[in-house]
């Protein structure tokens, strides 16, 4: 199948657009919906406001009443009965939601009652030794109790009982008219209205009458409402003004009842939609100029590109006459200068390519024997093509005419004989390329040779030979055995006393020595504290030489992302409890499995974790999150702590590295291991702070890792 040739123009206008018009509209629809939802929550929250804004008006109304008690319970202290009612008559004509004032005995008959006359003009003492609110506070032995909600010509009342002791109960009848106005009158935009309900769901106050008293629990803002306990909003279905509204909903505890704001959604999310269709348009605008541009540029770009293009056939058909004739006053036309010199070069090159080969041959066999690596070339059948005097000391070949003779049949080593005949015949199977460690150490000295063996091919592909680079790695191992010596000294020497000291301090500590005073029992902690911090900084270096040295070995298996995070927190409880520390997880719905080893990647989740909880000051909050990618997962750890400056973004994973002025402790190699740990999965780890406003923590990792593609540690 002919291959499909497509013009330089339409390249680099297609790479125009996508750089241009591709970042504009993602930005661009990122930022209108930002900016939707911004404006879409302030409304919300502006319905919130005006529910809460009303339930707290009808509790401070009863908060008023309720303070009047004490005076009322001064007041029946007073022998002159006539100044008891004035008294009474005050506090009505000063509240005028109050209705009337009774005293009532303990079988529920007033005995005195005072009324308001501009509500109630003909009141009479009443026994009220059936009412169920008055039966219930002496049954329950309430200090309060309120009636439901009543209608007098169309009227709202409450009855509030009080017991003031000495089996004398205070009743108010309050009148609620003045609120329900209120309510009624409220309005948000042209659909926006309030209206409250009672806690069986029938609205009890609303701007129309004929839906007073009628239960409405079809509503699902009245389902939520009735058995909220605080203020909460919600999008719904009416099935009353048959839209689809917004609304917001806060409870009165002691009445038992709800205020609901509602509002259709289409207009209070109008400023919404128009802003949403004008940043639509403002991005089309933009799209059609960057198009515009690209094309302009593409033409500039392309055309001086053509005419070296053109001009550099001629020149591939030896022809050297030509030369481009192009000016554009930028680097292209510097380019342009260039290539017309080169074409003069070329020229002169081309009357002296038999001098030029044999210096260029003369340059890379200098090249080849002042490498310090020993370097041999040999055929498919091991025949030697060209060796390097490196390569015969190292070799300990002794023959100096060694070209055409078979490597292997020089070399003194079976060993490493057997190494090159298997590697050089393996090319004729595969072609890739081979990297052998030969050990040639006797009891006496130590050699070891690394040999990387690949094929030599020509431009056009063809096969010449193999060439092996031979290395002396006799001091790496040598500094590799130095550092097991160094890491098992450290083990016994350091870790072994170290668990003796705190087994010892466990033992003092229980007593087992002898009773502790409070002085030494403190001083004991602090030790105990002190050696933990000691033993943890000799755990944190030696895995730490362990990773370096590339000792330790990833166990990959099936790793539950939310299953660790939940066995983190859940160990770090105790602190987390100490400190009054908020720790959000937000609901995960996708299966959060990937291949990897759970041990390491739970300790990257348990430094990450450890340190936010560390710097998070008391009744902070930290935020987990897990995103699932197509083809990985990234984890967040988010607090609300002091941040990291700017200067320590860059090197906060470098070893011993702490922020300075944080006393906060630690050995400083922990976001180190986090990084070995990371990086062997194939994955990344990075850090987004801000002073003041807290740290991210973040690490991605690749979700189907095989023990092929990855990197042992």
């Amino acid at each position: 199948m002919k291959d499909i040739k497509i013009p330089l123009f339409i390249k680099f206008f297609a790479v125009l657009i996508i750089l241009s018009v591709g970042p504009l509209v993602v930005v661009g629809i990122r930022t209108i919906n930002i900016n939707k939802d911004a404006l879409q929550t302030s409304m919300l929250e502006l319905h919130t406001q005006l529910a809460g804004s009303f339930a707290e008006k009808v509790n401070y109304r009863l908060s008023i009443i309720q303070n009047e008690i004490p005076y009322v319970t001064q007041i029946l202290a007073v022998n002159d009965y006539q100044l008891r009612d004035v008294i009474l008559k005050t506090i009505i004509d000063s509240n005028k939601s109050i209705s009337s004032i009774s005293l009532l005995d303990k079988t529920g008959a007033e005995k005195v009652k005072v009324f308001n006359l501009l509500i109630d003009k003909d009141a009479k003492l009443l026994s009220l030794k059936d009412d169920e609110t008055f039966k219930l506070l002496k049954e329950q032995k309430l200090a309060k109790a309120i009636s439901a909600i009543y209608f007098i010509d169309n009227k709202p009342f409450v009855n509030m009982y009080f017991d003031i002791g000495k089996n004398i109960t205070v009743l108010m009848i309050v009148s609620f008219e003045e609120l329900w106005n209120e309510l009624i009158e409220l309005r948000l935009g042209k659909t926006g209205y309030a209206f409250l309900i009672n806690a069986k769901g029938q609205i009890i106050a609303h701007k129309d009458k004929e839906l007073v008293l009628k239960p409405q629990t079809s509503i699902s803002i009245i389902s939520q409402a009735m058995n909220a306990v605080s203020i909460g909003s919600s999008e719904y279905y009416n099935p009353l003004t048959k839209q689809v509204m917004i609304g917001a909903y806060a409870p009165i505890k002691d009445f038992k009842w709800s205020v609901i704001v509602e509002q259709q959604k289409n207009e209070a999310y109008y400023s919404s939609y128009r802003m949403q269709r004008q940043a639509f348009l403002m991005i089309i605008g933009s799209v059609l100029l960057s198009i515009l541009i690209a094309i302009v540029i593409s033409r500039s770009m392309t055309k001086p590109i053509l005419a070296l293009t053109k001009v550099a056939s001629r020149i591939a058909k030896q022809d050297f006459s030509q030369r481009v004739n192009i000016k554009t006053n930028d680097e292209i036309n510097d380019l342009i200068s260039t290539f017309n010199v080169m074409t003069d070069e070329l020229k002169r090159y081309d009357e002296m390519q038999v001098d030029k080969i044999v210096a260029e041959k003369t340059k890379t066999e200098a090249v080849i024997f002042s490498i310090a690596d020993g370097i041999i070339m040999t055929d498919f059948e091991g025949k030697i093509l060209l060796a390097n005097k490196q390569a015969r000391n190292m070799l300990s070949i002794e023959d100096q005419n060694i070209e055409g003779k078979v490597l292997w049949s020089l070399l003194k080593e079976e060993s490493l004989a057997g190494v090159f005949s298997e590697v050089i015949k393996k090319y004729e199977e595969e072609d890739t390329i081979i990297s052998k460690e030969i050990d040639l150490s006797t009891s006496n000295l130590m050699r070891f040779f690394k040999t990387t063996t690949k094929p030599v091919t020509t431009v056009k592909g063809e096969q010449l030979g193999v060439v092996t680079v031979v290395r002396d790695i006799t001091l790496e191992k040598e500094i590799d055995r130095m550092k097991d010596d160094f890491m098992h000294s450290i083990t016994h020497d350091l870790r072994n006393p170290m668990t003796s000291i705190r087994g010892f301090l466990k033992f003092l500590s229980d007593g087992i020595g002898g009773p502790l005073n409070e002085q030494q029992k403190k001083m004991v902690e602090i030790m105990d504290r002190a050696s933990l911090r000691l033993m943890s900084l000799i755990n944190d270096i030696l895995d730490l030489a362990k990773l370096e040295s590339g000792r330790m070995s990833l166990q990959l298996g099936e790793t539950q992302l939310l299953d660790l995070t939940r066995r983190v927190v859940e160990l770090l409880q105790p602190q987390i409890q100490k400190k009054e520390i908020n720790m959000i997880i937000p609901e995960i719905t996708f299966p959060t499995v990937l291949n990897a080893d759970p041990q390491l990647i739970e300790r990257v989740i348990n430094n990450l974790v450890g340190n936010a909880l560390k710097f998070t000051p008391e009744k902070g909050s930290i935020t987990i999150t897990i995103t699932d990618h197509p083809d990985k997962f990234e984890y967040q750890v988010k607090d609300t702590g002091e941040g990291i400056p700017m200067d320590y973004i860059d090197k906060i994973f470098d070893k011993f590295q702490q922020v300075t002025g944080q006393k906060k402790g630690g050995t400083g190699l922990g976001l180190t291991i986090c990084r070995y740990i990371v990086e062997s999965h194939k994955g990344k780890i990075w850090v987004e702070s801000k002073l003041k406003e807290g740290s991210a923590f973040n690490f991605y990792i690749p979700k189907n890792l095989t023990s092929s593609n990855v990197t042992d540690i």
